[in-house]
């Protein structure tokens, strides 16, 4: 996933995107993924794209489509066939977008049982298949967060 991350801003998709007027939505890079990405994956749904304009698409992998910016600069990219899993839904922010709230979700989705750590991921543990798995990266001068939805059975 790293590495489709590193791609996407090789190939000025991102940059592209956040040139570009877009939809409504206000607040934090993990508030737009917990709405637009967690909780419908946590609920076998699909990425909601509502307000969101779509980018043209990349032509090196016509499954993966960009959404936005929103009001608050961030990236909604949505990819039907990623390298691990079978879907996937990510938010890239506008900039390294810390979040206190993302932490406490941690804490809390630990506590539960509800994800255990695997490497760099939280894959989801038992209460839902397939297995989802979800990660964050916020290094330099921007932020993403990923949920991936997985192949694997509990």
């Amino acid at each position: 996933m790293l590495i489709w991350v590193s791609r996407m801003i090789r190939l000025g998709l991102s940059v592209v995107a956040l040139a570009l007027a877009g939809g409504a939505q206000a607040g934090t890079a993990w508030e737009m993924f917990v709405t637009r990405c967690l909780d419908p994956f946590e609920h076998q749904g699909v990425a909601i794209v509502d307000g969101l304009t779509a980018q043209p698409i990349d032509q090196m992998h016509e499954a993966r489509r960009a959404f936005g910016p929103s009001a608050d600069g961030h990236v909604l990219v949505v990819d039907n066939a990623p390298s691990v899993g079978e879907r996937a839904c990510g938010v890239e922010a506008a900039a390294a977008d810390p979040s206190e709230a993302e932490l406490a979700w941690r804490y809390a989705q630990l506590s539960a049982g509800r994800y255990a750590p695997e490497g760099d991921w939280l894959v989801s543990n038992e209460w839902i298949e397939p297995r989802i798995m979800m990660r964050s990266d916020i290094s330099g001068a921007r932020a993403s967060y990923w949920i991936v939805e997985t192949d694997l059975e509990s």
